[in-house]
């Protein structure tokens, strides 16, 4: 086993003794290769591999770590107990499940199984009427799971969730409570039962505590930063008869709040144990220089964590880049520009991402792209012109350009309350027919107004100008984002683009026709696997990846960092990580871009002027190179805001 091959620190992490261990590995660091060479290392030590626990967030992850020790110390790494949390508690619950009240051959509910309860217990307990506005089944699902995972009052979640739906707390909760007790008569568990039914075995029956725990001689959890409550007391429940518990993580990385997960696991984690020996993994294997410097300026302003610095023995590298613009137009027009420059001029497409804080802050840029026949794909959200509300919203426009388009007729027919599946295909046949909808033969049914309505809306729509059509058209169909979506008044901003993009086009079929842009094939003699692709991510979905070019969409308030999170501290340290994490996946260059203005509907108080990230970080204007700062920016012409030297910045193969 080449123990040597590590840094000092990687192999203090490795061979590290018995007790508590809290590995703070940076990003970059070799976190994976250190908890491999640990796996090895444990087995040369002797300790009974079936002894050895390794906790990951996938079941790849696990594997690939255990194939990897298994190359060094043989197959008896293969037999390691490696796996995901609620693998581990699944095989366990099998076994003791039954001081619970579960049979070892208990079913286990998929998302799908678990809304379908609770739809039905929704209905039994009488709360699926249309008279009463309350949650769906996927929506009631989801809050539950929040406070199963976090501990959390239901009453806050709520407020902060859905404060619409304060009122109906109560009746939340007995509908879940109902659903609760309903899954475990029938032997079931779902995924968050999992979780909780293991951790309330392990904490509150002692005999199987003891076995579960003593068969676990050393525990190692990866992405220790990434787990909620429920999974940190299921880590020291599992090492509490021996005390050998290895947490591997970064708080600087912890940006998934959002599905549960408490970066005060991780900060609190000496204290939880009784004090733990910590060990910094900080020798940075993928940036250079001047990227790290930016991200410990980040790390820097943190209100709180644990002190390190990242360094690097790869050369000091570009500096990063601030690219000031007007607004995001000019925003989408310069990065897809440079983007296309580089291409042009032979740099591979797949060693280049753009970063976005949401999905939507990519709108814009998709459709830039689109127009320069740039490919790329979109990791995290879907694409814009594939949500289904934007197809929408864009099916009122197509039944104006082409009255015979019956699919489009359908699809906004459906989006009418009481409108189902029979009747949309009986009116669209109609509207075919005669090239119009006519409202007349359905007034006097439920859902006859709305029907008359959009029937005035479109005739309206029909002899309007580009800018009053797409604002009837959207406006009508915006009251109804919340009664198809969940999560209504977020979309609300891609309407705000479809009403822009249609009012600026010069017809109404070009701005059908923009959207509706193929993407380009990649070249006939290219393998799948080596397309060559632009890659757009959200940040979330970027962690653990890596490009040689980044570019950071919408640093400005109300863009990254998001609206919702400018009132909140704890959100806006979030925030900060996120950005720790963006910086920290560039390996040579990087451009931070930031409009000047940006669209937001979310907020209802003044955003201000400030970069609340950026301000944060102290000598940022230090951190990059101010002869690289470029003003103005909000290009509509290839003459504003050329950046010919970014090509420079592939010169090397």
């Amino acid at each position: 086993m080449a123990i040597s091959e590590l840094n000092p620190a990687q192999r203090d992490a490795a061979t590290a003794g018995d007790g508590a261990v809290l590995v703070i590995a940076g990003a970059g660091t070799g976190k994976t290769q250190t908890l491999v060479h640990r796996v090895a290392w444990l087995v040369e030590q002797g300790v009974p591999p079936e002894q050895i626990v390794l906790l990951t967030f996938t079941r790849r992850a696990a594997n690939e770590m255990l194939e990897r020790a298994s190359r060094m110390v043989g197959d008896r790494a293969r037999k390691v107990r490696g796996g995901t949390f609620h693998a581990f508690a699944a095989q366990s619950l099998r076994i003791h499940g039954h001081h619970l009240g579960y049979t070892p051959r208990f079913t286990i509910f998929d998302t799908d199984d678990s809304e379908r309860l609770v739809a039905n217990v929704r209905a039994e307990l009488g709360y699926a009427g249309k008279q009463r506005n309350f949650l769906r089944a996927d929506a009631l699902h989801k809050l539950w799971s929040l406070h199963r995972n976090t501990g959390r009052d239901v009453l806050d979640i709520v407020e902060q969730e859905r404060p619409e739906q304060l009122d109906e707390v109560p009746h939340i909760e007995r509908v879940m409570k109902a659903v609760d007790e309903r899954r475990k008569k029938l032997d079931a568990m779902d995924y968050d039962d999992l979780l909780v039914r293991f951790g309330e075995l392990l904490f509150d029956h002692e005999a199987p505590r003891k076995r579960i725990s003593g068969g676990c001689r050393h525990v190692l959890v990866d992405e220790y930063q990434d787990t909620n409550r429920v999974q940190a007391q299921i880590a020291a429940g599992l090492m509490s008869e021996h005390g050998n518990l290895m947490a591997v993580g970064d708080e600087a990385q912890s940006i998934y709040a959002f599905r549960g997960a408490t970066v005060r696991n991780i900060l609190d984690f000496p204290e939880m144990m009784g004090g733990a020996r910590i060990i910094k993994l900080e020798e940075n294997y993928r940036s250079t220089t001047r990227i790290l410097d930016l991200a410990n300026g980040v790390l820097k302003s943190a209100t709180e964590g644990f002190d390190k610095r990242l360094f690097s023995s790869l050369g000091e590298g570009a500096f990063p880049e601030v690219l000031d613009v007007d607004d995001e137009d000019a925003q989408a027009y310069e990065v897809a520009r440079r983007i296309d420059a580089v291409w042009q001029a032979g740099a591979k497409l797949r060693e280049i991402c753009v970063l976005i804080r949401s999905g939507f802050h990519s709108n814009l840029l998709e459709l830039e792209l689109g127009k320069r026949k740039i490919p790329f794909e979109k990791f995290g959200g879907i694409r814009f012109v594939d949500a289904g509300h934007v197809k929408d919203s864009i099916a009122m426009f197509r039944t104006l350009a082409n009255p015979r388009d019956e699919l489009a007729w359908t699809r906004v027919l459906r989006t009418i309350e009481g409108v189902g599946e029979t009747t949309a295909a009986k009116i669209a046949a109609s509207a075919v027919e005669v090239g119009r909808l006519d409202a007349t033969p359905y007034l006097k049914r439920k859902f006859g107004p709305a029907l008359g309505l959009l029937a005035d809306v479109l005739d309206a729509a029909r002899d309007a100008d580009d800018a009053s059509r797409a604002k009837l058209l959207v406006d009508w169909y915006r009251p109804s984002l919340e009664r198809l979506y969940d999560d209504g008044k977020r979309r609300e901003r891609d309407l705000d683009t479809v009403e822009l993009l249609a009012a600026r086009a010069a017809s109404l079929d070009d701005f059908l026709q923009g959207l509706a842009l193929d993407p380009v094939e990649p070249a006939e003699d290219e393998d799948a696997e080596d397309e060559d692709k632009l890659v757009i991510s959200t940040i979330h979905s970027a962690k653990g990846l890596e490009w040689r070019a980044v570019f950071i969409l919408a640093l400005r308030d109300g863009g990254f960092p998001s609206a919702y999170a400018l009132e909140d501290p704890e959100q806006i340290e979030e925030e900060k990580r996120l950005l720790y994490v963006a910086v920290t996946r560039a390996r040579e260059k990087l451009t931070l871009v930031r409009p000047a203005w940006i669209r937001s509907r979310a907020p209802t108080f003044d955003l201000g002027d400030g970069n609340t990230l950026l301000d944060q970080i102290d000598d940022f204007d230090d951190l990059v190179e101010a002869a690289r700062r470029h003003s103005g920016g909000g290009g509509g012409n290839e003459g504003r805001g050329r950046m010919d030297r970014f090509r420079k910045w592939f010169d090397r193969g």
